[in-house]
């Protein structure tokens, strides 16, 4: 019973403290403790215990920084709705004496969605 009390309380100690973490701070920590654990299962020693928690942690962290970087890209993305782009196109032809003649301008709208430009309107 005290062992399993005492395994509570040092699970709900690690969990409070990574609250605000970044996801990869959260990997690497959950992994090095299930690496440790998984380790001290396998290697039933020290050394074994550390290498696992050492190989946990790197994949942990590697996932959690993964998963950082899609939030990242997900939020750019909504950031960017709403954006519009204007481009005005000025159009010059050369007429018989060589000369540049304006012949007009055309102003191209485009808005952008998370799923990307709404297309072209004139």
């Amino acid at each position: 019973m005290n062992k399993t009390l005492l395994g509570i309380t040092i699970v709900t100690i690690s969990a409070t403290a990574m609250l605000g973490c970044s996801n990869t701070e959260q990997g690497a920590g959950w992994g090095a403790g299930i690496g440790a654990l998984a380790g001290q299962a396998i290697g039933g020693d020290t050394e074994g215990t550390l290498i696992g928690a050492g190989i946990g942690a790197l994949v942990g962290g590697a996932i959690g920084n993964d998963q950082d970087k899609q939030q990242r890209n997900r939020q750019q993305q909504r950031s960017a709705d709403g954006t519009t782009m204007r481009r005005t196109t000025i159009h010059e032809t050369l007429d018989a004496d060589g000369n540049v003649v304006k012949t007009g301008t055309t102003t191209t709208t485009s808005s952008q969605t998370s799923g990307g430009y709404t297309g072209l309107e004139d």
